[in-house]
């Protein structure tokens, strides 16, 4: 899901575009040890933070905002590549230890079918309570 507005410092922020840049930048925090963002969709300080970490480390062009088809987010999806590969990977394989074969055709019940008679007593027995 690329942005189409920006995000971040001045930028036009667009909640569903904010946290989705803010779940980008938890994959590269994670793998320093920084705590997680909330993704709450909210440009704040700590946001702000968060993006001009990113830039420092992986643009060299620190502005805190990410630009739609800029350097920044780029890079930021970038990171996740190989990851939505092994993620695919991983879900695959899940899906197929999780199948268990059906050994044996469950039988066939097949619904009661009551004659003329039958019918007429359970209809007279039902309105005669």
């Amino acid at each position: 899901m690329p942005i189409s507005q920006s995000v971040g410092r001045d930028g036009t922020n667009l909640r569903r575009e904010v946290q989705y840049v803010q779940a980008l930048l938890n994959v590269f925090r994670a793998e320093r040890g920084q705590t997680a963002l909330d993704l709450d969709g909210l440009v704040g300080p700590l946001t702000i933070e968060a993006i001009e970490g990113f830039q420092s480390a992986e643009t060299g062009i620190v502005d805190g905002r990410v630009d739609p088809g800029a350097q920044a987010i780029g890079a930021l999806e970038q990171q996740t590549a190989g990851v939505l590969d092994e993620l695919r990977a991983v879900t695959m394989f899940a899906l197929l230890l999780s199948h268990r074969p059906v050994e044996e055709e469950p039988p066939v019940v097949e619904d009661p079918v009551l004659d003329d008679k039958e019918l007429q007593d359970l209809v007279q027995s039902i309105f005669a309570e």
